[in-house]
């Protein structure tokens, strides 16, 4: 046990000094981590956020926007901007922001669909003193998508997911409660709690985070959740490891509790013990 700790703090180290200075910092924030096409990059950024911390309490409030879908380009213009892509060729380190058009583009697609839910587009995320695409040397926009991206339905589909295999329920619905629902976008998200998993914090570490992603469909209820009481215990055994080895973030929004129904609750959720539970076949 001694051994692990001395190794989760040494990462820890490794990842928080990589955010700030002269060198390319591995991207923890878990709305950007394997969602923009590049891994590192280096703060401060523009914004004077020192830290990936600092990057996660800002773009949490726009976080539903992205998985939302309303520009494909608002991922790469928010993450393009508070972690910019930073690469290292010999000696010389080179930092690219979004170009003008991307940030254009999600502006334009993404401020109605703030406004309607109460929210300005954030007065800190903006295009003027960005390059434009044909200067190069920038993050260019997606294609912009000609209609608005609408929902995949998977109802009670066989759940693919390969960490999400061996489990009580293997059965689940999409989009799920983040309105998520290609399969693409959410491995990709799941793959970021496979260090977390590693450190075997906890048994059932994949059975919420599968759950969460994926609402298990059972005979009585099609889209059911994880217990509360199950991810306060997880919680409670993994945050700790979760801070160290993801560079000192806060455990994430997404598996935030007070999000799920407790045991007590008339909405049905379940535990992995709940085996007498029917599952629904294909």
């Amino acid at each position: 046990m001694a051994f692990t700790a001395i190794i989760l703090t040494m990462l820890f180290f490794v990842f928080e000094s990589g955010t700030a200075g002269d060198s390319c910092g591995e991207i923890m924030v878990p709305m950007c981590r394997g969602l923009i096409g590049y891994t590192h990059t280096q703060l401060p950024n523009r914004l004077g956020h020192k830290h990936q911390r600092q990057v996660y309490r800002f773009l949490e409030p726009i976080w539903p926007f992205m998985d939302r879908g309303c520009s494909n380009n608002l991922r790469l213009f928010a993450c393009g901007l508070t972690v910019p892509k930073c690469t290292t060729k010999g000696n010389t380190t080179e930092i690219e922001l979004p170009c003008k058009e991307t940030c254009f583009y999600s502006k334009k697609a993404c401020s109605k669909d703030m406004k309607s839910l109460g929210m300005k587009w954030p007065r800190k995320l903006k295009c003027k003193g960005l390059k434009r695409k044909k200067q190069k040397k920038c993050l260019k926009p997606y294609p912009r998508l000609k209609k608005k991206r609408r929902p995949i339905y998977a109802y009670c589909q066989k759940n693919t997911f390969p960490m999400c295999q061996n489990l009580t329920f293997d059965i689940g619905t999409l989009p799920n409660m983040f309105h998520q629902s290609r399969e693409t976008e959410i491995l990709k998200e799941l793959e970021q709690y496979q260090r977390l998993a590693d450190s075997q914090c906890h048994d059932d570490l994949w059975f919420l985070i599968c759950g969460v992603f994926r609402p298990y469909c059972i005979a009585s209820n099609p889209f059911t959740l994880p217990c509360r009481e199950l991810c306060e215990e997880v919680r409670g055994q993994c945050e700790a490891t979760y801070r160290k080895l993801y560079g000192g973030l806060r455990w994430p929004a997404k598996l935030q509790c007070h999000r799920y129904p407790p045991a007590s609750s008339q909405h049905t959720c379940v535990i992995p013990k709940d085996t007498a539970l029917i599952k629904i076949n294909n």
